[in-house]
């Protein structure tokens, strides 16, 4: 038998729209809604996602179970910030690309958990201020012009070969400065110096 076209009872089609402006906000997420010269208290729909303010013109619809808000109409001020919030976890998705843009871009969160297959950044500086860092990979490339560190303490060990190959190579102690192989070889192509007050050898 074909359904689509049978009459149903008009109270299966009850619910009621009006529109109204938002005059309260509680902490628990509901407000208080003017609509037809009096207050409604109303509860903001799973759809509304964008949270109201004191001002904004909203459309309602009530049933049964209350009055709810259903989408906001008109901001009471078009700069005022807009807030998306919902009480359960959300989610994005997109089959294709998915873009950002604002002038700036913020980011708050007590965890986050990052997985991007390949990853490129550009931009005129980065600064990240942290106190613990920890980065573990096969192979690390990197190219600058200078390079500045400063630290109070800095230990480095590699297990077999590591090569340096510079133009030229100061380095100075301020107290010790101890070098010890199985086997030295320190040679030059034109002068090698050796000065001290005492110089020990065997």
């Amino acid at each position: 038998m074909n359904t689509a076209n049978q009459t149903y009872p008009a109270t299966l089609l009850s619910a009621q729209q009006s529109t109204g402006r938002v005059t309260h906000l509680f902490p628990d997420g509901t407000l208080t809604v003017e609509c037809a010269e009096r207050g409604w208290h109303c509860r903001r729909a799973a759809s509304c996602l964008l949270v109201p303010a004191v001002g904004d013109a909203v459309l309602l619809v009530t049933i049964e179970q209350g009055v709810w808000v259903l989408a906001i109409l008109d901001r009471s001020s078009p700069r005022q910030t807009a807030e998306l919030s919902t009480e359960s976890a959300l989610r994005i998705v997109s089959q294709g690309e998915l873009s950002l843009s604002s002038k700036q871009f913020r980011i708050t969160a007590e965890e986050a958990d990052c997985h991007i297959h390949a990853l490129k950044y550009s931009g005129e500086s980065l600064s990240a201020w942290v106190n613990l860092t920890s980065l573990v990979g096969k192979r690390c490339e990197s190219v600058w012009q200078t390079i500045t560190q400063i630290s109070n303490n800095v230990f480095r060990k590699t297990s077999q070969t590591e090569h340096l190959r510079a133009g030229q190579l100061d380095i100075k102690a301020e107290n010790y400065l101890r070098m010890h192989a199985q086997n030295t070889v320190i040679t030059a192509k034109a002068i090698a110096k050796v000065d001290a007050g005492q110089i020990h050898m065997g």
